[in-house]
């Protein structure tokens, strides 16, 4: 009962007034995921055990009230001190998950990440335990849109191709060669022989054919990548030709995709699991845990790392997270950090599709000269900005704003003291940018209501027409020509959703013309495109996040997967020496 009490407690703590507090009975059947009459019966075991005292509310729907009897903090410390005494990771990692102040729990930080990172207690299995701060959204290739998703697709499944960001070029993968026509409309893939899924079938053509066609679904949201697919002809087991409907030499870059993945035909797929063919197998997936285990007959070479473990924890927890190695001793080896920029950047968008008052483009731009970043982190006390003028961070540089010209654009609009709405993810870093924008624009006579929104309703385009602007992000990977694509031409990301069909008409022209371009010409039109967004001020840009990671020395080849998380297919550990060993 402990972690029920837990619960309870910390479901509590902002009401509690001298270890009292009130609460109705329905809220304990929530945290407690259990029907009412089961929460009454928790409760009374609660109080049985002295854990606290209960004064029921007399009528239905009346309050009633609890007394605990010891202080909160130091329980709290006592049972992860408990946990972490007996490496209970599951049960640490559930206690974590609490809402209590991260501050309570800064003295246990090293016990805590000695925890997690590697796990070699086991000289035939290593662990790698890790924090996440975002939950799993979809993992359905075809579907997902976050990066953390995509990166976990890219972990269980492979695709047909895959770009080389250092060479700008296309290597085989599931196929072992490919062709096409002169004018890219034909494209005849070649499958490498015996490749296994997860549930140990053959793949074959028919799975290339199904995952593709899986594309062309309406719900999808990465169907741009099959729209161009007139048909798909498996011509046998290892060969598939496919023809498009024009000319793209995009294509087979669109093949190395992640939402390109590919899946059995004969397995079903949902928002949280799938088959694939790759490197690990997932074998856990819930709001608080991910658990991927290496597949052990994986086409290449199997990853060094046997299980990764990703727990959720809250954001304001995340700086526990370190990719360390527990040796022998118990002990973790001195850590070394990297700062990394991240490929994406954050943003701030209009709504001028849905709302008529967003298309005054001086009302835009008083907003957007209220974004003085340099003034933002030094209020929010942040060091590390890196300025965003650009979707790439190499092209960007430092822009200038003002309170005084936010001002004079608010004169000339057309605004008129409406309350303007506006959503950001509900993330500490997220919600305190946004709050901090609220006050700059009271300063200048602008209304705001700030909404949060969570990764969960990134898909929910039931509340679209209420949002007047949104605090959003662009992350992309290593193929930054595709990802400037798919960020326009995904309609589950903001672009497509909130851009007005006329600048979005003006935008597609270039976006078309991108798919035909060679390289050069390619870079030219993104900053064309780039351009008019900031001519007509569609969205503000605001900086792009540096990372800081923590690594143990004993983890070697450290690289990158094409989402710049760490690339757990490549990581291993070099042993260490043991003087005693015969050899």
């Amino acid at each position: 009962m402990i972690l029920e009490y837990l619960e309870f407690r910390a479901y509590l703590y902002d009401r509690e007034v001298e270890r009292k507090a009130a609460f109705l009975l329905h809220e304990l059947a929530t945290i407690w995921r259990c029907s009412v009459k089961n929460a009454k019966r928790k409760l009374k075991k609660l109080t049985e055990q002295r854990n606290c005292s209960y004064t029921p509310g007399r009528g239905r729907g009346n309050r009633s009230e609890v007394q605990f009897f010891t202080d909160f903090r130091k329980e709290l410390h006592a049972v992860i001190r408990q946990y972490l005494n007996e490496k209970d990771l599951k049960r640490l990692m559930h206690v974590l998950q609490l809402p209590f102040p991260q501050q309570w729990i800064d003295d246990l930080r090293k016990p805590i990440q000695e925890q997690l990172g590697l796990q070699t207690s086991d000289p035939a299995t290593d662990v790698l335990h890790a924090i996440i701060t975002q939950p799993v959204t979809a993992i359905d290739p075809a579907r997902s849109s976050i990066t953390f998703d995509q990166m976990l697709v890219s972990l269980i499944g492979d695709t047909l191709l895959q770009y080389d960001a250092d060479k700008d070029e296309l290597l085989p993968h599931l196929a072992i060669a490919w062709e096409a026509d002169d004018r890219y409309e034909t494209w005849t893939i070649y499958l490498r022989k015996r490749i296994l899924f997860h549930h140990h079938r053959t793949l074959t053509s028919a799975d290339v054919k199904y995952s593709l066609e899986r594309l062309q679904q309406a719900s999808c949201a990465n169907r741009w990548l099959a729209e161009d697919i007139a048909w798909i002809h498996c011509l046998s087991p290892l060969m598939v030709r496919i023809n498009l409907r024009q000319s793209n030499p995009l294509f087979g870059r669109y093949l190395a995709s992640a939402p390109m993945t590919i899946v059995p035909a004969d397995a079903p797929i949902q928002d949280k699991h799938f088959i694939g063919t790759g490197a690990y197998k997932i074998t856990e997936c819930t709001e608080s845990k991910v658990v991927l285990e290496a597949f052990d007959d994986y086409f290449k070479e199997r990853p060094f790392i046997d299980a990764v473990q990703f727990w959720k924890v809250p954001p304001e927890k995340a700086q526990l997270i370190a990719y360390r190695v527990t040796m022998d001793d118990g002990q973790p080896g001195p850590a070394m950090q990297e700062n990394r920029i991240e490929h994406g950047f954050r943003f701030v968008m209009f709504n001028t599709k849905h709302v008529p008052l967003m298309r005054d483009r001086e009302l835009r731009l008083a907003i957007n000269e209220l974004f003085a970043m340099d003034e933002m982190w030094r209020d929010l006390d942040r060091s590390g900005l890196v300025h965003a003028s650009h979707f790439f961070p190499w092209k960007s540089k430092p822009i200038k704003r003002s309170l005084g010209t936010a001002k004079q654009w608010l004169q000339n609009s057309c605004y008129n003291g409406e309350t303007l709405h506006v959503y950001t993810l509900d993330l500490p870093e997220a919600w305190a940018e946004a709050v901090w924008f609220q006050q700059q624009a009271a300063r200048i006579g602008l209304n705001m209501m700030l909404h949060p929104y969570s990764f969960n309703e990134l898909y929910d385009r039931s509340m679209d027409e209420d949002i007047h602007i949104i605090f959003s992000g662009e992350v992309s990977s290593l193929d930054p020509h595709l990802s400037f694509l798919g960020a326009f031409y995904n309609d589950a990301l903001a672009f497509r959703r909130f851009i007005a069909d006329n600048h979005m008409t003006s935008i597609d022209k270039k976006l078309k013309k991108m798919k035909l371009a060679p390289a050069a010409e390619r870079e030219q039109l993104i900053d064309e495109v780039v351009q008019y967004m900031h001519k007509e001020m569609l969205i503000v840009f605001m900086h792009h996040p540096l990372h800081q990671r923590t690594f143990d020395p004993m983890l070697q080849h450290i690289q990158y997967d094409s989402f710049t998380f760490v690339d757990l297919k490549k990581l291993w550990i070099r042993p260490s020496y043991d003087a005693d060993t015969p050899g």
